[in-house]
C-alpha cells in the first residue's frame, strides 16, 4: 500500500471515529493509552497536515490553466498526396 492509500484510508478512519463520538466523549471513553498516544502525536501530525493544506491551498489559489490537446497543436503541412 502506498502513502496516498494509507492517508486515504487513515483520514476514512479519522473521520469515522470523529463521527461516532464528541471530543468530550472520546475525552472521556477512551482508554489511557489512546489518549496519551494522541496527546503526544497529535501536535507533529497536525502540523504536518496544516503544511500540507497550506501548500495546497497555495496552489488552488493561482489561475487555472487550460487543459490542452497536444494533438491538435501539432505543427505541420497539411496532408495530402
Amino acid at each position: 500500500m502506498d502513502s496516498s492509500d494509507r492517508l486515504l484510508e487513515a483520514m476514512t478512519d479519522l473521520e469515522a471515529v470523529a463521527d461516532e463520538v464528541t471530543p468530550e466523549e472520546a475525552a472521556k471513553a477512551f482508554d489511557h493509552t489512546a489518549l496519551q498516544v494522541f496527546w503526544r502525536d497529535w501536535p507533529r501530525v497536525s502540523s504536518w497536515a496544516g503544511m500540507l493544506w497550506r501548500r495546497l491551498n497555495e496552489d488552488l489559489e493561482g489561475p487555472g490553466t487550460p487543459v490542452r490537446d497536444f494533438d491538435e497543436d501539432e505543427v505541420g503541412g497539411e496532408g495530402g498526396g
